[in-house]
């Protein structure tokens, strides 16, 4: 279960994070809430308290009874741990200061009128990947059982000639039997990994850049061809919400 908890007093902006997060969550399969709150109470410290689950924390910084700041203060008092995450929007983006970003564990501070929608998605997707990131792919090779933890998958690709799946991540190259499609099956709720070719799986967390006229994904000094034409632009799409910009057209 993954928990939204909203902190703000516009409707305006509570209406546009709840659709955010409906847009969101829409090709994934977790279940998830969403709860308001406009003002501090104990009320609500109760309920943050009670918590369980992974949770995502929006905080206004100029909300009646307490800032976003102070109530984020108090959350990190009570969870320290990865599956709690803030991130706070604010329209004095110049109060903004880095320090409270160690400080507080926080994803980002964001303004409201900077492309607000592009940069809670953006926090969106780096939090799943913090989230997620104790999964792992798990298979036998030559009799030995491997564990590759997701986060450190570049792609999987099939090979046309031994019909092996070889599975990349930055210093190793791993390979077995399988099918292609049961590995899309197993990953199809991971929002990291898209399908850019019938025989390739990439993560989009770490494509560095995109070359359409090889056309060709890198990783680093890692890189795969399987780019089909109907896919690229949904993959220059998801790597720029993911912050990848170094593509080319």
């Amino acid at each position: 279960m993954i928990n939204f908890i909203i902190y703000e007093d516009d409707d305006y902006f509570c209406n546009l994070y709840k659709s955010v997060i409906h847009k969101f969550m829409a090709n994934s399969d977790d279940q998830y809430k969403i709860y308001k709150f406009s003002e501090y109470s104990d009320t609500l410290m109760e309920f943050i308290k009670k918590l369980s689950g992974q949770n995502i924390y929006i905080f206004d910084i100029e909300v009646k009874g307490k800032s976003g700041l102070d109530l984020a203060r108090e959350v990190r008092s009570l969870k320290k741990t990865m599956n709690d995450q803030i991130i706070i929007a604010t329209v004095h983006q110049d109060l903004v200061e880095n320090a409270f970003h160690k400080k507080l564990l926080m994803v980002d501070f964001i303004s409201k009128f900077d492309d607000l929608e592009y940069s809670l998605l953006r926090c969106f997707y780096e939090i799943y990947e913090i989230f997620n990131s104790n999964r792992f792919l798990s298979f036998k090779q030559d009799s030995e059982l491997v564990r590759i933890p997701y986060n450190d998958i570049l792609f999987i690709e099939k090979n046309k000639i031994d019909d092996y799946l070889y599975i990349e991540t930055v210093n190793d190259s791993f390979k077995y039997r399988n099918s292609i499609s049961k590995i899309e099956d197993l990953l199809q709720n991971d929002k990291r990994f898209f399908k850019t070719h019938r025989s390739c799986i990439v993560n989009i967390f770490k494509v560095t850049k995109i070359d359409s006229s090889l056309p060709a994904i890198y990783f680093g000094k890692k890189y795969t061809s399987c780019l089909s034409r109907d896919k690229r632009k949904e993959l220059e799409k998801l790597c720029l919400l993911d912050g990848v910009s170094n593509y080319e057209k």
